[in-house]
């Protein structure tokens, strides 16, 4: 189920950092309630070592104009993100608090929702053309012989990067439904992109995190395929990378 959230300010234009996807993640915290926050937060839904939170939401829409020392972006008074999630009682938690409180603050501003909207499904065949709505993400945990962790980043290019996507998208199939996916498929080819244009490099919070925009093709099953629009495709879902919408053409070329 996947919801769009318009906030506005009625004092001046909202000022975010550059990177602040760690701001509308805790403005997204704030917002659900308590018990639910806290559950998500510490918890969430785990499967072996991994605790995934099943949710994700978009970069947000509006273009901001970069600041002189380029360390923050200016929205004219209004930004909009969207906000998806499997598991509907997530979703309806968000849109009943965020019509009951009405007023929240993202980086001391008090911003106001203005509007909400439930996005229609979009159908889902086993061969669909997707534009990121926020950059994807894929990537392994090295170790070397000193014990040190590395992460490595892989590239829509690379063919480790389709081949862990469909791992990835298995496990939370399998989190969710309690089913095997491993006769399922899912690939996802580059089809407008480029590594130099389309490389989105993210701070969130002391982290680093490489993800990539662009138009992809998915193809495999169905059913898999429906799993990342509500879950996000890859890694880091909840703090805002994967999410994906049915590319519509030129007309939505813009940011992609």
């Amino acid at each position: 189920m996947r919801i769009k959230l318009t906030y506005e300010s009625l004092d001046g234009d909202i000022i975010l950092p550059k990177h602040y996807n760690y701001h509308i993640q805790a403005l997204i915290y704030k917002t659900f309630t308590p018990d639910l926050a806290t559950k998500l937060h510490n918890v969430g839904f785990p499967l072996g070592k991994r605790r995934f939170k099943l949710f994700t939401f978009s970069r947000i829409l509006e273009k901001g104009i970069p600041t002189k020392d380029n360390e923050k972006l200016i929205f004219k008074r209004k930004i909009t993100i969207y906000f998806s999630s499997p598991i509907e009682d997530i979703v309806g938690n968000l849109a009943e608090r965020s019509f009951k409180e009405r007023e929240f603050k993202l980086c001391n501003k008090k911003i106001y929702i203005s509007q909400l909207e439930i996005v229609t499904t979009p159908k889902i065949e086993n061969k669909v053309i997707i534009k990121a709505l926020s950059p994807i993400t894929i990537y392994s945990t090295l170790y070397k012989k000193d014990g040190e962790k590395i992460v490595h980043y892989y590239k829509p290019i690379d063919k480790e990067f389709s081949k862990l996507i469909e791992k990835n998208a298995k496990k939370k199939y399998h989190l969710l439904y309690g089913k095997d996916a491993e006769q399922m498929s899912l690939e996802i080819k580059p089809l407008k992109f480029s590594v130099q244009e389309n490389l989105k490099i993210i701070k969130f919070k002391d982290t680093i995190i490489e993800g990539y925009t662009g138009i992809y093709e998915l193809l495999g099953d169905p059913e898999l395929i429906y799993l990342t629009y509500e879950t996000g495709l890859g890694n880091k879902n909840s703090a805002g990378f994967g999410m994906w919408e049915i590319w519509r053409g030129k007309e939505s070329d813009e940011d992609a």
